[in-house]
C-alpha cells in the first residue's frame, strides 16, 4: 500500500494533522465499486494507520458530487479548515478524487497546499507533495487525463441528450404552461385543461385587439393565477407585482410553438463542459420538432397572431438608454424598482430624449401605485450632491474629537487582536500535544504497555480536551476576524469617500460601492441608503441640512 519514500529522522518526528477527503460522483461515471465511498475511506484509513506520525483531524466527504468543478460543500469545508489552521496534511485515494479539472487540481496541488503549507498524498497515484518525488512531476499529466475523461464522459452524454430532442422528446424540467408531463412517460407533454383554457383565451384577446399590458390588466383583474402561483412556485413576495400577469409572461405565451403541438429544442447552451453558464442559441440553429403533443391552438390562429407581432413595433427592440443611478432606484410605497422612461415626441421636437423615472408596479398595472415621475438629471444633481455631503462629513478634518475617538479605539482593537493571536498559538501547541498524547496512547497499546479498556478511556478523554481546545480557537478566529473586517471597512469607507468627493461625476462601479439603494416615495421623499453603517448614521444626523434640496418637476424632492 504505501510505496511513497521514506521520510527523512526529522520529518518522522513532526505529527501531522491529517483530513481524509473522499469524493464520488455518479455523473462522470464513477459508479464501480472501486471508487465507493467505503473503499475510498478504507483505503485511505489504512495508509494512515501505518503510518505512525499521521493523526485523523476530520472526514470529508462529497457524495455524489461532480469533480469537474470545487463548488462542494465538504471541499470548502475542508479549507475553511485549513484557513484555520487545523489541518496541515490533505490525503485522498488518487488525484482524480481531489478533482479532474487539470486548471483548478493544478491551482490546488501546486499553489494552495504549498502556500498553506498543507502536505498533499494522492495514495493510489503516488503523490507527496512533501517529497522530491518523481510521480509529482507527472501529477500535471494525471490531471489532463483525468480532465480529459470528463470531457469525454460530458460528449457523450450531450450526443445521447441530442438524440433524445431530436426524437422530439420534451427533456425540460417544468412543462411549458398550459401542459404537464405525461405520467406514463415523462418525455411527453399533455395538456393541463386549466391552464390550457388560460392559453387559449390569451390568445382570444390578442386577435381581438388587445396588447400586451392590457391583457395583464384583465387577467389580473379576472383573478386569473399567473404561472409561478398555478404551479407554488417562487413563494417569495418581494412586490405588489408577484401576483400580477406581465407583459413579459403574455409575450412568452404568444410566441411559444410549443401550443401548436412542436417542440423547439436546443435554445439555449452550456459554453462548455466545464463552464455553468448557459447562452441562447440563434434562432436559426435550433431544431423544431414537429407534431411531438397535442396542439392547444390551431395553427391558423397561431399564424394570425405571429403576423400582427411581426408587424407590431412594441415586439421590436429599440434604442438602448442608461443612467447613473440606473439598478439603485426603488419606489418608496411599493418596493418596486424605478425604471427610466422617455418622449419620441421630445426626441423629435427637441432633437434629444426627456428621461424621467417611473414605477414598475405603475407601467404594468396603473391602479396598484403611482406614476413617481422625476427627471433624470435633476435627481441625479440632487443626489451627487447629498452624497458628497455626507462623504464630506466623514473625512472632515475638523472632527478632531470623534477622530481621537476613532484612533483609541483602533489602537484597542489591535492589543485585543494581539492578545486573540496570542492566546490561538497556545492552543495550537495544546491541540499538537494532545493528537501526539492520542498517538503515542495507540503506540502504547500496539506495544501491550496499557490495556485496550484503558486505551479507550484514555483516548476518549484526550479527544474531549483536543475538541475543546480547537473549539476555543474557532471561537477566537471570529472574533479576530469581525475586528479586523471592522478596520478594513473603516479604511474601506474612507477610500471611497475621497474618491466620490474628487470626481466631478461618479462612476457607476464606485456608487455600486458606496450605495445599497435609494428610495423615492410620491410626495417626492429620498431616501439614500448607504452599505456602510457609519455614513447612514451621518446621513440621519444632517436629515435637516439636506432637506434644503432643488426641485424636481416643480415639486420640492426632500432627501434624508
Amino acid at each position: 500500500m504505501n510505496n511513497l519514500i521514506p521520510l527523512s529522522n526529522r520529518m518522522i518526528d513532526k505529527i501531522f494533522r491529517v483530513a481524509i477527503y473522499i469524493r464520488l460522483s455518479r455523473e462522470d461515471g464513477d459508479k464501480e465499486e472501486s471508487s465507493s465511498v467505503t473503499n475510498q475511506r478504507d483505503i485511505i484509513t489504512r495508509f494512515v494507520k501505518e503510518n505512525e506520525n499521521f493523526v485523523i483531524i476530520n472526514e470529508y466527504v462529497d457524495d455524489g458530487w461532480t469533480g469537474t468543478n470545487f463548488n462542494r460543500p465538504a471541499f470548502q469545508k475542508m479549507l475553511q479548515d485549513i484557513e484555520k489552521g487545523l489541518i496541515d496534511t490533505v490525503i485522498t485515494k488518487d488525484l482524480s478524487r481531489l478533482g479532474r479539472d487539470y486548471i483548478d487540481t493544478g491551482h490546488y496541488v501546486q499553489r494552495y497546499f504549498p502556500e498553506k503549507k498543507v502536505r498533499y498524498i494522492a495514495i493510489l497515484d503516488n503523490i507527496d507533495t512533501l517529497q522530491d518525488a518523481g510521480m509529482n512531476d507527472i501529477a500535471p499529466f494525471k490531471s489532463v487525463i483525468n480532465d480529459m475523461y470528463v470531457k469525454d464522459i460530458s460528449k457523450k452524454i450531450r450526443s445521447a441528450l441530442e438524440e433524445r430532442k431530436k426524437s422530439g422528446n420534451f427533456l425540460g424540467v417544468t412543462a411549458p404552461y398550459g401542459y404537464m408531463k405525461n405520467p406514463e412517460n415523462k418525455y411527453q407533454l399533455i395538456i393541463n385543461e386549466e391552464e390550457a383554457k388560460i392559453v387559449r383565451y390569451i390568445f382570444d384577446l390578442y386577435l381581438q385587439g388587445n396588447g400586451l399590458t392590457k391583457i395583464s390588466q384583465i387577467l389580473t383583474e379576472e383573478g386569473v393565477p399567473v404561472p409561478g402561483v398555478a404551479r407554488d412556485i417562487g413563494k417569495t413576495r418581494k412586490t405588489k407585482l408577484y401576483d400580477c400577469w406581465k407583459q413579459t409572461t403574455v409575450s412568452r405565451i404568444l410566441r411559444n410553438q410549443v401550443y401548436i403541438g412542436n417542440l423547439e429544442q436546443f435554445k439555449r447552451k452550456k459554453l462548455n463542459y466545464k463552464s455553468k453558464i448557459r447562452v441562447t442559441v440563434p434562432e436559426d440553429e435550433r431544431y423544431i420538432c414537429e407534431n411531438t403533443h397535442e396542439p392547444i391552438i390551431s395553427k391558423e390562429k397561431f399564424n394570425q397572431v405571429q403576423e400582427i407581432i411581426n408587424g407590431n413595433t412594441s415586439f421590436k427592440s429599440g434604442t438602448k438608454h442608461d443612467y447613473l443611478f440606473k439598478g439603485l432606484l426603488y419606489c418608496a410605497d411599493c418596493g418596486a424598482k424605478l425604471y427610466l422612461t422617455y418622449s419620441n415626441y421630445a426626441f423629435k421636437k427637441y432633437g434629444e430624449y426627456r428621461y424621467t423615472t417611473i414605477c414598475y408596479t405603475y407601467s404594468k398595472l396603473f391602479n396598484q401605485c403611482s406614476r413617481h415621475s422625476n427627471s433624470i438629471p435633476i435627481l441625479e444633481s440632487l443626489l451627487i450632491a447629498n452624497i458628497k455631503k455626507v462623504c464630506s462629513l466623514y473625512i472632515n478634518k475638523n472632527l478632531k474629537e470623534e477622530l481621537m475617538k476613532i484612533a483609541e479605539g483602533e489602537n484597542q482593537k489591535e492589543n485585543l487582536i494581539d492578545n486573540y493571536k496570542t492566546k490561538m498559538d497556545t492552543l495550537d501547541k495544546k491541540i499538537q500535544d494532545t493528537s501526539l498524547y492520542i498517538k503515542n496512547l495507540y503506540v502504547d497499546k500496539v506495544k501491550g504497555v496499557i490495556t485496550e479498556k484503558d486505551f479507550i478511556e484514555l483516548q476518549k478523554s484526550f479527544e474531549t480536551e483536543r475538541q475543546n481546545y480547537i473549539k476555543q480557537k474557532e471561537e477566537l478566529i471570529k472574533l479576530s476576524s469581525k475586528l479586523e473586517v471592522k478596520k478594513d471597512d473603516q479604511s474601506q469607507i474612507e477610500k471611497l469617500a475621497k474618491e466620490f468627493i474628487s470626481l466631478e461625476k461618479p462612476t457607476k462601479e464606485l456608487l455600486q460601492q458606496l450605495i445599497e439603494k435609494i428610495t423615492i416615495s410620491e410626495d417626492n421623499e429620498v431616501t439614500i441608503y448607504f452599505k456602510f453603517k457609519e455614513l447612514n448614521d451621518l446621513s440621519r444626523l444632517e436629515e435637516n441640512k439636506m432637506k434644503e434640496c432643488k426641485t424636481v418637476n416643480k415639486r420640492n424632492k426632500k432627501a434624508s
